[in-house]
Parts: C-alpha cells; sequence; structure tokens
C-alpha cells in the first residue's frame, strides 16, 4: 500500500496544474463580486419584462458565421465533433438567439423579449479585460419597429448601472440613419463611408488633428474629412444639436426619421423622469456599420476616462438571415467582464464579497451537538454559517481559520455558555468578545458593520 501511494505521488507521475491562456478560474471574493454583478442585471432585466433564455454551448459552424465570415472565421472556435458535423462555440449570444427567433417564430408571442447572460468564447488576442472565456449579458426585443423599446432600453440600462453604484456616467445616443445623412453631407463616396466610420471613431481617442491624418491616410479627402467633423462635433444641448442638425442635413425621408426617431427617444426619457444629466444625443457615436440599423447608443462611464461599458442599438434585418424574413430587432451587450474589473478597486454599496458571515466553532466533543444546533439556527435565520469541522482542533486554530478566510464572526459554546443557554460572540475585526442570547446575536449580526 506504501508503495501505491509512494508511486502516485512520484513527481513524474503528476500533471502539472494550469489553465489555458485566456481561461480563468474563479473563487471567493471575486466569485461572489461576479454574482452581485450577473444578479443586479438579472432583477433589472426582469423588472422591465425580460425574460432569461440559454441556448447550446455548440452551435453549427455555418449558423455561427451566417454568410458574411469576416472576422469571426479567424476569432471563432469551430471544429468537427465526433458525428464529422462542423460545429463551434458561441461567440456571442446575438447569433443563437437569432437563431432561436428564427427556429421558434410560430410559437413566441411577439414583441419577444429576452435576456441572456452564459459564456462566450473567442480565440483572440488576451490582454486586459479581454479574454478567450468571458461572460455575455445581452437584453434584446424582436418584433417591434417602435423606437419605445430603444428608449425603454437606455432607462433598463441606466437604472442597471446605477444599482451597480456607478455615479459619473452617461447614454449617449446617436442614429445610424443620421449617421448616414452626415455622411451624405460630407460629400464622401458610397464605397469609402467605412473607411471614413473608422476614422470619425477614433475622434475621443487621438483627437481631430490626428484623425485627419487617418482620413487623409484612407484615401478621404481633406475637405470631406473637415466636413464631417464640423458636423458631429456640433455643440449645444440634446435638442439644440437637432435642432442644428434639422438645418444642416439633407431633408430627405431618412434623415427625417432618424431626428424623428431620436427625439421620441429623449421625449421618453423625460416622460419616465429620467435624469437629463444621464444621457444624450451625440451624433459622434459611431457603432456596428454592418448591422445596426436606427438608434445606437453606448453607456460610458466617465469616471477616470474609463470609457463604454455597453454597445446597443437596432437591427432589423439580421434575424432575417435565418427566417427569410426580415425581423426588427433592438437590444445590446453589457461588458460584464469590464464592470468587474472596474468594481474591484470600488466600494459598492450593498455587496459584501463575505461568503461566510459567521464561523460557528466548536469547543469539544461533548459541546458538539450545541454547535451543531446554533449552526442551524443561524442558517434558519438568514445568515451564512460555517460550522468547524473537527473537534478535535484547539480553539485557537478555528480562530486563525477565521481569520485566514476573513470571516468576521466566530460564536463559541464552552461549557459555562451551555450551561447559561448562552453565546459568546467574538468580532475578528476588533477582537471584542462578548456573551450574549441568541436572540441579540441575531441583532448584532444584521448589523455587522455598526
Amino acid at each position: 500500500m506504501n508503495k501505491k501511494i509512494k508511486k502516485i505521488t512520484d513527481k513524474k507521475n503528476t500533471i502539472k496544474p494550469r489553465t489555458l491562456k485566456g481561461f480563468r478560474d474563479f473563487y471567493g471574493p471575486d466569485a461572489k463580486l461576479r454574482e452581485y454583478v450577473i444578479g443586479v442585471f438579472r432583477r433589472v432585466f426582469e423588472k422591465y419584462g425580460y425574460q432569461p433564455l440559454e441556448t447550446p454551448t455548440l452551435e453549427y459552424a455555418d449558423i455561427l458565421l451566417g454568410k458574411a465570415g469576416g472576422e469571426m472565421d479567424q476569432l471563432a472556435y469551430i471544429f468537427k465533433d465526433q458525428g464529422g458535423r462542423e460545429v463551434g462555440l458561441r461567440f456571442d449570444m446575438t447569433v443563437p438567439a437569432c437563431r432561436f427567433v428564427a427556429q421558434n417564430y410560430n410559437s413566441l408571442v411577439f414583441p419577444f423579449k429576452r435576456y441572456q447572460i452564459q459564456l462566450a468564447w473567442r480565440a483572440e488576442n488576451t490582454q486586459k479585460g479581454r479574454f478567450r472565456e468571458f461572460t455575455q449579458c445581452d437584453a434584446d426585443v424582436w418584433g417591434t419597429k417602435s423606437v419605445l423599446v430603444d428608449a425603454e432600453f437606455i432607462q433598463m440600462g441606466i437604472e442597471a448601472i446605477q444599482t451597480l453604484g456607478f455615479k459619473n456616467f452617461s447614454a449617449r445616443i446617436n442614429n445610424r440613419k443620421i449617421l448616414n445623412s452626415i455622411f451624405q453631407a460630407s460629400g464622401i463616396p458610397k464605397n469609402k463611408e467605412y473607411d471614413l466610420a473608422i476614422s470619425l471613431d477614433k475622434l475621443e481617442k487621438i483627437g481631430p488633428i490626428a484623425v485627419k491624418k487617418d482620413a487623409i491616410n484612407r484615401q478621404i479627402s481633406p475637405t470631406v474629412i473637415q466636413k464631417a467633423l464640423e458636423i458631429i462635433t456640433i455643440s449645444g444641448s440634446s435638442e439644440e444639436k437637432l435642432a442644428k442638425l434639422k438645418k444642416t442635413l439633407p431633408s430627405d425621408a431618412k434623415t427625417q426619421e432618424g431626428l424623428t426617431e431620436t427625439q421620441s427617444i429623449l421625449d421618453y426619457l423625460k416622460s419616465a423622469g429620467v435624469s437629463s444629466s444621464l444621457y444624450q444625443f451625440d451624433p459622434r457615436i459611431i457603432r456596428g456599420m454592418g448591422y445596426y440599423t436606427g438608434p445606437v447608443w453606448e453607456f460610458v462611464i466617465t469616471d477616470e476616462n474609463i470609457g463604454s461599458i455597453a454597445g446597443c442599438g437596432r437591427y432589423d434585418k439580421l434575424t432575417g438571415l435565418y427566417t427569410g424574413r426580415d425581423i426588427p430587432a433592438s437590444g445590446g451587450s453589457f461588458g460584464i467582464e469590464r464592470i468587474i474589473e472596474i468594481l474591484k478597486d470600488k466600494k459598492i454599496k450593498g455587496f459584501s464579497p463575505l461568503a461566510t458571515l459567521i464561523l460557528v466553532t466548536v469547543f469539544s466533543l461533548d459541546l458538539l451537538n450545541p454547535a451543531i444546533n446554533l449552526a442551524k439556527n443561524l442558517r434558519n435565520s438568514g445568515f451564512n454559517t460555517e460550522l468547524y469541522p473537527d473537534p478535535s482542533i484547539p480553539l485557537p486554530k478555528q480562530f486563525k481559520y477565521a481569520s485566514q478566510k476573513d470571516i468576521p464572526f466566530v460564536a463559541i459554546i464552552g461549557p459555562d455558555e451551555a450551561k447559561a443557554n448562552t453565546i459568546s460572540l467574538k468580532d475578528m475585526l476588533t477582537g471584542q468578545q462578548k456573551t450574549l442570547t441568541f436572540p441579540q446575536i441575531v441583532s448584532r449580526l444584521k448589523t455587522p458593520l455598526a
């Protein structure tokens, strides 16, 4: 027997523990923070009528990649399964959700509102805040062209971000129809619009002079880029910007649609009582040139130049790839990983990373039953409680265990406490220890930071 154990534990026969690049483990406070952030989004989404959807980890490759190909051909994990079928790991939630809507079109009730918080995978270069396995957090509505759902989504996103404890942020709103009209007014040829969008999208990061140089390098004339910059950097309140654009942009139907839709969103947010300091019309927002068709918006944290934590918009034609008919849709994705990284170093109101609030020690084997009963009563009272599992371990080592796990309170039932039907409660932060009754313990644990 000893020889067998020795052989198993021989270094030559062990496997080096390691994780793949871009993949992570989560434990303790990190895992609790993730649960908290995800829980906030779940509660807020459901508050606005969105229902949860979960789709399979694997999809057929042609479903994932669609007909367009492009960047995702390189980023998607695509392989053949044991049956020789080409399959892939989902790289976002939008494609599987569109597939679900198309597959279940006749049984769904429209407008169909769903949220989806699941893992996704992309084979991209890892960097800070960007991983190969990550949690995607989406909410979308299918089946209506009404911009009220776009406006409501903005209201919902603002509520979620406020609930997470952020104070300095803004929802920045634009419209693809307005953006297209800006391109038209600038005089850019149709086949160069995408290049112009790439240059303009860098405005906040590199400034107007560098944007001009970038655009010229893309064979865009200085006159065109100058005109586009003049239009998208107009100043004033949201309403003032819209009024200026109404005079500046072409007066065709699509432009008017974009201006009217944007005004409707602003009117909704005002009627809903959302503070005007938390949203603005911003013609500089450029998102999803390949698929967004109407309103687009992002949520930006203005503290410390953190930037965008969510990208959203209306995409009325994407689902048609799977149904053969267009189904209007709108929604967005919140950067869970980015939000978690930002919150890690911030004090979050309402969030405690503690998995265990109190450790019930075991004084001796003779006093094991009172300890078991106390742990049960504490759990029934709603407190996360850990019972030390080994009566043979002396109390100082049990205290050390609580300290190493950052458990803030320790309960002791010794012979004197058992006789008097009391409990000694030790505050591990202050070192103070008091003898209390069970109701007094409950009252104390309800205000652990007092």
